[in-house]
């Protein structure tokens, strides 16, 4: 696929991300190598299973690249439910065509259900049978979201479905999901996450990834209470008392950062311009493992005892991961 790109055009692209993740200079030759392969012959299918589309719309809130020249230029999309115009048979015609090959990145957006295959259908075939096909030729599996992650809001507690994230799907089928899914967990992901993962695992490489979340180091080293900008009111216990307020930190409302593994704090949202904390909200940890599954630990939490917490006050002053 020509595309009109140079190699100073993919360096370019690719130094902004690393740049803008603090990452470590030698991450913008990897980024670049992993565009430029990308565009021009790697393919990306992307699925969705139990899932709002809340990743498909991050995706096409990217500012640089824009959403037009991300999915026209940057990554050859074969297959999208949402963004592709390919309907009907058309649709599952190309789907068997990329199962064929072995030179395509598979997406996974939203949980799988396993215990209820009619939950979600792909032109009357359980989506189950869809991924089945596709996994085994993937180069690599990124599993975008908290439900693809890990089941999600719609593995809830008392959800009949049985719905589960991709590794325990793969898990379920004894399939090799070691060095091969890597997890991009949050709800919804941020799109500049999104597309270097998948421009890393375009050239071939695994990237460094925790041993229990899967989720790539570059992004998610560090919880968000480590580099929230709330932490020095955490420090000398000054705590917000409600909802709003400018200054405290957020805990005893129920903030879940330091359970929380995100890039959030430093990149932020809309281009920049807010995120939960800065909004004076505290953070739900949306990929957190855990997010949304436990029907007694709600999102939001008045006093930090008015339900069980899992961690520790060691693990409240923060840590990499």
């Amino acid at each position: 696929m020509k595309t009109g790109f140079t190699r100073r055009d993919f360096l370019k692209l690719a130094g902004t991300m690393t740049a803008t993740a603090a990452l470590p200079e030698y991450f913008t030759q990897i980024f670049a190598a992993g565009l430029e392969r990308m565009a021009a012959t790697t393919r990306v299918v992307w699925l969705q299973g139990q899932s709002c589309s809340g990743e498909s719309i991050s995706l096409l809130n990217s500012v640089d690249p824009s959403p037009a020249d991300l999915l026209t230029r940057y990554i050859s999309l074969v297959i999208h439910q949402n963004i592709g115009a390919a309907q009907g048979q058309t649709f599952m015609d190309t789907l068997k065509k990329a199962a064929q090959t072995n030179d395509y990145l598979l997406v996974i957006e939203g949980a799988i259900p396993l215990k209820m295959p009619q939950a979600c259908m792909i032109a009357g075939r359980p989506f189950e049978t869809t991924v089945l096909e596709l996994i085994p030729n993937a180069k690599a599996i990124l599993a975008v979201g908290t439900c693809a992650s890990f089941g999600g809001i719609p593995a809830a507690d008392g959800n009949d479905t049985g719905s589960v994230g991709v590794k325990e799907f793969m898990e379920h089928h004894n399939l090799r999901w070691q060095n091969k899914l890597v997890n991009c967990p949050s709800c919804p992901t941020h799109p500049v996450s999104i597309v270097g993962t998948l421009a890393y695992l375009a050239t071939g490489q695994y990237p460094e990834v925790h041993k229990e979340l899967l989720a790539p180091r570059m992004y998610y080293q560090y919880s968000t209470h480590d580099h929230c900008p709330r932490y020095h009111d955490f420090e000398r216990k000054i705590f917000a008392e409600h909802f709003g307020q400018p200054e405290g930190c957020l805990f005893k409302l129920g903030c879940l950062g330091p359970l929380t593994s995100t890039e959030c704090p430093n990149r932020q949202w809309n281009s920049g311009v807010n995120w939960c904390i800065r909004a004076a909200a505290p953070c739900i940890g949306c990929s957190w493992p855990g997010f949304c599954r436990d029907k007694e630990f709600p999102l939001y939490r008045i006093g930090e005892t008015a339900h069980s917490v899992t961690y520790t006050e060691k693990d409240r002053s923060g840590g990499k991961i």
